[in-house]
């Protein structure tokens, strides 16, 4: 994955009622990312994460590496140690799927990876992210 990205804001929600299993990964994704910095403490990352109504944010190395904390990261660290920072917690190997992957392919990447979170890569170097509940609805569409 490239150092640079860049941060695309979405305008309005999609409509995501005529997707399936064969739509593109970006058209469920992410890409108004909310990132942390590797210094902010676990309660500013869990705080930010139940204000944007989230459960992950990347966080921009200094090295101008991307990782990625989740809520359960955040329970686990506070599991194991009162207190920690988000460089200690983030994920270091994220799972990079290119934009075009079919949702349905995503889904596999995430069962397979025993993840929740998908890196999302355009093209362009853009990253965004796909979650499993983004996923939700085009592959239960799918089976009705």
């Amino acid at each position: 994955m490239p150092n640079h990205h860049q941060e695309v804001p979405v305008s309005e929600p999609l409509d995501r009622s005529d997707l399936d299993v064969d739509s593109p990964i970006a058209s469920v994704s992410a890409f108004d990312l909310a990132m942390a910095e590797p210094g902010d403490d676990l309660p500013s990352l869990a705080r930010r994460m139940h204000e944007s109504d989230i459960g992950a944010l990347l966080v921009r190395g200094h090295d101008g590496d991307v990782g990625i904390i989740t809520e359960r990261d955040i329970v686990r660290a506070l599991a194991e140690d009162e207190w920690a920072w988000a460089v200690d917690c983030m994920t270091r190997d994220l799972i990079v799927v290119p934009a075009a992957m079919s949702i349905g392919d995503a889904a596999d990447v995430l069962i397979t990876a025993g993840v929740r979170h998908l890196v999302v890569e355009q093209e362009d170097g853009t990253i965004g992210v796909a979650s499993m509940r983004d996923l939700i609805a085009p592959l239960l569409d799918s089976t009705s």
